[in-house]
């Protein structure tokens, strides 16, 4: 899920994002990734892209899916 919290007294939904196949079964990589449980934030100034990243490690599939973090202004 993601929120724009510039004000954490009052975040705000923006979108959920979610690119698992659930009609795919679980043991197939057309499943999309299962299990996120490491999130590492890249900022602009980092990443090889010049655009703020997000990495997602998931445990279950044994994937990295590696979001571009666009600013919402």
């Amino acid at each position: 899920m993601v929120y724009e919290i510039t004000n954490p007294r009052a975040p705000e939904f923006i979108q959920y994002i979610n690119n698992r196949d659930f009609l795919a079964s679980t043991n197939s990589p057309a499943a999309g990734d299962l299990g996120p449980e490491g999130l590492h934030f890249i900022s602009d100034e980092d990443s090889p892209t010049g655009t703020p990243l997000l990495a997602v490690a998931n445990e279950i599939s044994g994937t990295t899916t590696v979001y571009e973090v666009a600013q919402v202004r």
